[in-house]
């Protein structure tokens, strides 16, 4: 039992076990009959079952083989609940009907990595409503001045509308996590709608960001003037648009980052 619980942690799985929170998760995510939900981490099933209390179709992913086994005999049902057995980061997106919702306590160690690859299918998704620790989600919804701003700000806001809807305290689990926690909510672009900034070059974009954000104590200067041919291109781009070189990549918007990505790639 000791080496299960053990092995559970080194998976980052905190069992949710306040009713009224996960009651208050599945109400923020607004999931109702006739929805397709993808859940990460069911662990005992506590939103699994709220989901399916509300008419939705769960397709569940559990890494865990015991919790596994115990899910499947007791909420897999064709057409209602079907639990699977595998690592969340190797899901096949294919196998499961667009559009569909999102609703997960994500598994700590591996939050951020698999809110990254949700992004990369973002266009089958409708919502997500997603527990994770409250530092990162700081980061996921700062904005440019905040102090947990930072490039994953800016990768999300480029994806999604997003909001932080509440925190949850350690006590709400077992084993009780050592930090808080908090849901946040992530609304993709609707079908049709661009992107809130023109950055062609999507994955070029996010890692001129993210060279932009290696030293966060520095300015913007010093952290880009090298992708510049020279410094004086470099500071007519500043000028093209409004950035100014002493300013620091936690002070710089979206759509900031936007215009001098482009100012970048016309000299590069």
């Amino acid at each position: 039992m000791a080496v299960g619980r053990r092995k559970r942690r080194k998976l980052g799985q905190h069992f949710l076990v306040d009713e009224g929170i996960a009651d208050r998760i599945v109400e923020e995510s607004g999931v109702k009959e006739g929805d397709r939900v993808l859940e990460v981490g069911p662990g005992r099933g506590v939103l699994t079952r709220r989901l399916i209390d509300k008419g939705a179709f769960v397709r569940a992913v559990e890494l865990d083989r015991h919790l596994h086994a115990q899910l499947k005999e007791k909420l897999d049902k064709p057409g209602v609940c079907e639990i699977e057995w595998g690592n969340a980061l190797k899901f096949d997106f294919d196998s499961i009907e667009a559009p569909f919702d999102i609703v997960s306590n994500l598994p700590y160690s591996v939050s951020v990595a698999l809110i990254k690859m949700f992004f990369d299918h973002i266009g089958k998704i409708k919502s997500m409503t997603l527990m994770v620790q409250s530092e990162v989600a700081k980061r996921l919804t700062a904005k440019a001045g905040d102090s947990a701003y930072g490039s994953l700000s800016v990768y999300t806001s480029y994806h999604c509308k997003t909001e932080r809807l509440f925190t949850v305290q350690p006590k709400a689990f077992s084993p009780r996590p050592k930090v808080e926690s908090a849901v946040i909510g992530l609304k993709p672009l609707p079908d049709g709608e661009e992107p809130p900034v023109n950055a062609p070059d999507k994955e070029a974009f996010f890692k001129f960001v993210a060279a932009s954000f290696v030293h966060r104590r520095k300015t913007i200067k010093n952290n880009l003037r090298d992708l510049w041919p020279d410094i004086g291109s470099f500071e007519k781009s500043l000028l093209t648009t409004g950035v100014e070189g002493s300013e620091r990549p936690q002070e710089i918007s979206l759509d900031r980052f936007a215009a001098l990505f482009n100012e970048w790639e016309k000299n590069s």
